[in-house]
């Protein structure tokens, strides 16, 4: 039977995440230029056994995301879900702390694009948290699209910086180097097995710098094509033996999952640099 996905929890859930594969898994077990994989920890995920770090940085994007795209009551429900974010006394209660405050100057910044005549909110206009589904090379895979709009996809992300670059064997894009390509990519391959429709992929941006930067990117098609090249049969394959315990992940030995169960079992000998 096949696991419903219609509220949060059910899309978020164990089950559901053993039943479908997503740009998430993939990100996890296949890596980014800026994300190491690491078998062994995702699989843990997915068990339950070890639970991603909060950082201020994803409940900032999270806060903005349902700030401008969110119902009123999704927004309150944030709210109540998050009494972290928000001061409990004094003179500021019930305002956002201020490690948070930079989440305000993001959301007035895309509202001030639009009272000037910008098109940063038009983008967001259409269907919100739309679910889709379909299967690459014989996986299921689904997929919540920030706005599924008449004609576009378009994902909200908060970013350091819009126009930083990266290196890693190589410079990059926060997109490319974050995995956006390869979310949009996916996102765009599900909508067309649904709809029909092969339609581009936006990504509007919002710095977390002071005051605020603001871009819409829309992702070339050549870049979505290069980062679906790297969903190969042979990958998918690898990730479903690893979810069906058929098959021993590997371990990175760099990330934060690899250091706490690290096991000492002989001395390593130190290489010469």
């Amino acid at each position: 039977m096949t696991t419903p996905l219609e509220t949060s929890e059910q899309y978020y859930g164990r089950q559901a995440n053993f039943e479908y594969m997503s740009a998430s898994q993939l990100k996890a077990f296949i890596g980014t230029p800026g994300i190491r994989a690491c078998e062994e920890r995702a699989v843990a995920e997915l068990n339950g056994q070890y639970v991603r770090p909060a950082s201020n940085a994803l409940t900032i994007g999270s806060y903005v995301d349902v700030m401008l795209t969110g119902t009123e009551d999704e927004q309150h429900a944030f709210r109540e879900s998050h009494p972290e974010m928000f001061s409990s006394r004094g003179a500021t209660k019930g305002q956002l702390k201020a490690e948070y405050r930079s989440v305000n100057d993001m959301v007035a910044r895309a509202f001030e694009d639009e009272a000037n005549g910008g098109i940063f909110m038009r983008a967001l206009r259409g269907e919100k948290q739309k679910v889709v589904t379909g299967e690459i090379h014989g996986h299921k895979f689904k997929g919540r699209i920030d706005v599924l709009g008449d004609g576009f996809i378009t994902d909200l992300k908060t970013v350091e910086n819009v126009n930083k670059r990266y290196y890693n064997e190589g410079w990059w894009d926060f997109i490319s180097w974050w995995g956006y390509d390869l979310q949009g990519a996916i996102y765009q391959e599900l909508v067309w097995q649904m709809t029909g429709r092969r339609l581009p992929f936006y990504i509007n941006a919002l710095s977390k710098q002071t005051p605020c930067d603001i871009d819409l990117i829309q992702v070339p098609q050549d870049r979505l094509d290069e980062a679906m090249a790297r969903v190969t049969p042979s990958a998918l394959d690898r990730i479903a033996a690893l979810k069906s315990g058929e098959l021993k992940p590997t371990r990175c030995e760099h990330c934060d999952w690899c250091r706490m169960t690290k096991v000492i079992r002989q001395p390593r000998i130190l290489e010469v640099v």
